[in-house]
């Protein structure tokens, strides 16, 4: 008598068990080589794993030849050549280039980084332009605080605001020192520079404070109007991770805080504060 040491039990026959063991659920046989193994993903691992096997693992089907498999896989399936890798098809393909290798599926476009495709995800092309410019005047729109702030601190918006007026007001709404050394709001210079022909050096226009050059007077008098020579008067919110890391300007600290990377954003308290002071933005429009 044949005996299945697997169910314990006896059959008449050598074909008895064989039958058994191809019909019993208890059972996963390969047939090709007669192993049988104690689960179907030992059994598939097998079919996946021999050379003696042809099996596609999306369709659950076999095929006579290596050749068969390969033809079938390029008419059905999706490969990706950098990880060397099939996916099942398209959407699955989609879904590994989001999450493998930062693909933005809208644009078409692939990102060297996880945080070049989180900054294009979050630039005007996906966000809205809604918050509008409050200067009287300006009919700019923006798709981030940190992008309305930096227009304004450009002192170029033709309502006037400047970055000095900025700094002037945050320094009001900020009595806590949330975002603000308070000191360096006092001391910091608040002076706005212009630079005239008197500039030019017989070869460029140079900046007297750091001795940089430009090509043109208007390429200085803008360095000149950005925060490069002021003090690092903003921080990042000391909550929870929070860097504390320095800035120049608002609309920077609005940039790093949007970004996420070091997580105060989560913070009701910097969300309340920021909304405060975008508040403030429209008070001091001229």
């Amino acid at each position: 008598m044949a005996h299945c040491d697997r169910c314990n039990r006896y059959f008449g026959s050598y074909d008895a068990l064989w039958q058994h063991e191809r019909a019993s659920s208890r059972h996963n046989m390969c047939e090709d080589c007669g192993v049988d193994y104690w689960t179907f993903e030992d059994l598939r691992e097998h079919w996946v794993e021999s050379p003696g096997h042809h099996y596609c693992t999306f369709c659950e089907d076999h095929f006579d030849s290596e050749y068969e498999l390969d033809d079938h896989n390029d008419e059905t399936h999706q490969y990706c050549d950098n990880c060397n890798i099939w996916l099942d098809g398209p959407d699955e393909m989609e879904s590994h280039d989001i999450a493998v290798h930062n693909l933005c599926a809208q644009c078409n476009r692939y990102f060297t980084t996880l945080n070049g495709l989180k900054n294009h995800l979050k630039s005007s092309i996906h966000v809205p332009k809604t918050l509008a410019c409050p200067g009287r005047g300006c009919t700019k729109k923006f798709s981030t605080p940190a992008n309305l702030v930096l227009h304004l601190e450009t002192n170029t918006c033709v309502s006037g605001i400047t970055r000095q007026s900025i700094n002037r007001t945050v320094a009001r709404l900020d009595r806590g020192g949330l975002i603000t050394n308070p000191n360096r709001m006092i001391t910091g210079t608040t002076e706005s520079y212009q630079a005239t022909q008197r500039s030019w050096n017989g070869y460029n226009y140079e900046c007297y404070l750091c001795h940089k050059e430009f090509g043109t007077l208007p390429g200085l008098n803008q360095h000149l109007a950005s925060p490069v020579h002021e003090q690092n008067i903003y921080h990042c919110p000391k909550l929870g991770t929070g860097c504390n890391l320095q800035f120049r300007s608002l609309g920077h600290l609005f940039q790093h805080v949007e970004n996420g990377s070091c997580g105060v954003r989560r913070f009701k308290v910097v969300r309340d504060g920021i909304d405060g002071i975008m508040h403030g933005m429209r008070r001091i429009a001229l």
